[in-house]
């Protein structure tokens, strides 16, 4: 229950982003009602890769993107798929992708996930320490391998993007690889180890520890499904939901793949699309990689966890409602098995989710343009767990009106009008 004056917040989403912003409000003096219609972490959190990544700074929109769409609408089971029968609703968010990967686009988006990221596990040890569960974060080192005998050489703008930005990097030929990873197969020749890197051994399970905190600390969790706004003379006043009206006096929409819908409720229409990925989970795989690993051939990464091996990846642009294809799950296991002979596969599950993706690949973090009183912290595409920390603190920030650790002109609301 809310203590005798004091100030009130509630958050729509109960993801990593929303819970761990749900805490930093917390620990900023706000007392915090958390509100989806699923128990937390089983959205889009349950089944991500788990990748914690401070060296995250290369945009996936690249110059070269276009030339590249072709081959995207050809195979349905690659690492970029369009669904021919959404393909016209697209257009418009694909013409944005392709033009945040002009050069000097890159170059600045670039700069902004550098700020962002760096800072990811810093932003996180206060929250797990708090929750006592530091033993499930590991900042290990990732490594991204190759086939390719120099698989990296060509990368001439993501080398210089990283340095840039200051990411610690090492080349591995194949016999430092072998070491490092004894697991993978023989057939994969470069790499690139990022000592700085690391994952979450279970991302779901960090998100319900974290939730449970919230509780500890006299917040609320309310399984209740928000389908519109009550307004008084000035803002909104109340979420109306399944059960009945709630009332607010401030409100963070971190809501993922839906949270476009609920600003447009709000007057202000963002280019959000969901990012379908896919996931399969070995329980007892034989096999086990010592840490994360992305596969840069077939783009995709591998996560050894507490519960298991995974492999995540792929984006399917195929809308919110479409049903899965776990085709595309399969495809990832095929080539999990070519990275780690005598693999096991037996009790092994599948898993899609819809990863909240704005064009340019950058979460909004603001207050709504036309109402005070709601905040805004979703499209963290890719990096949803990775940057759901920082985006706590900095939504803290903003609820407290002090100046935010990082120049947020980079995730306004607007940028896209």
């Amino acid at each position: 229950m809310a203590a005798a004056g004091e100030k009130r917040i509630t958050v729509i989403g109960a993801g990593i982003v929303g819970v761990a912003t749900a805490l930093y409000l917390q620990r900023a003096g706000f007392g915090v009602t958390v509100v989806d219609k699923l128990p937390p972490g089983e959205g889009c959190s349950f089944g991500n890769a788990g990748l914690i990544s401070p060296a995250s700074c290369v945009p996936f929109s690249q110059p070269d993107m276009l030339w590249r769409v072709p081959g995207y609408l050809s195979d349905p089971l690659g690492p970029l798929a369009i669904r021919w029968s959404y393909f016209p609703q697209a257009i418009p968010w694909l013409l944005r992708f392709l033009a945040a990967g002009r050069r000097q686009r890159v170059r600045a988006v670039s700069e902004a996930m550098a700020a962002l990221h760096s800072r990811c596990f810093e932003a996180y040890w206060p929250l797990v320490k708090e929750a006592g569960a530091e033993d499930l974060l590991r900042q290990s080192g990732q490594l991204y391998v190759s086939k390719k005998e120099n698989g990296f050489a060509a990368d001439h703008l993501a080398t210089e993007l990283r340095t840039a930005a200051g990411v610690k990097v090492e080349t591995l030929g194949p016999d430092e690889l072998r070491q490092m990873e004894p697991a993978l197969s023989p057939a994969y020749r470069s790499a690139l180890f990022f000592p700085e890197n690391g994952y979450s051994l279970n991302s779901f399970r960090l998100v319900q520890v974290l939730a449970a905190q919230i509780v500890r600390n006299g917040g609320e969790i309310l399984r209740r499904t928000v389908t519109g706004f009550r307004f008084g003379t000035d803002r909104p006043t109340a979420l109306a939901t399944d059960a009945g009206d709630l009332p607010i006096e401030r409100v963070v929409i971190a809501a993922g793949a839906w949270s476009h819908r609920l600003l447009a409720m709000l007057g202000t229409r963002v280019p959000l699309e969901a990012e379908r990925g896919y996931h399969v989970m070995l329980p007892d795989p034989g096999v086990m990689p010592r840490l994360p690993v992305s596969n840069k051939d077939q783009s995709f990464a591998t996560t050894p966890m507490e519960n298991g091996l995974r492999f995540a990846g792929t984006v399917e642009i195929g809308g919110l409602d479409a049903p899965p294809d776990y085709r595309r799950a399969k495809v990832l296991l095929e080539h999990g098995k070519a990275m780690y002979p005598g693999l096991r596969t037996e009790g092994m599950s599948e898993w899609m989710g819809c990863r909240p993706s704005l064009p340019d690949g950058m979460p909004i973090i603001d207050v709504s343009p036309k109402f005070a009183n709601v905040l805004l912290a979703f499209g963290h595409s890719h990096y949803g767990l990775m940057g759901a920390a920082i985006t706590g603190k900095l939504v803290a920030e903003l609820a407290m009106g002090a100046p935010p650790s990082i120049d947020l002109k980079p995730h306004a609301v607007g940028r896209f009008e």
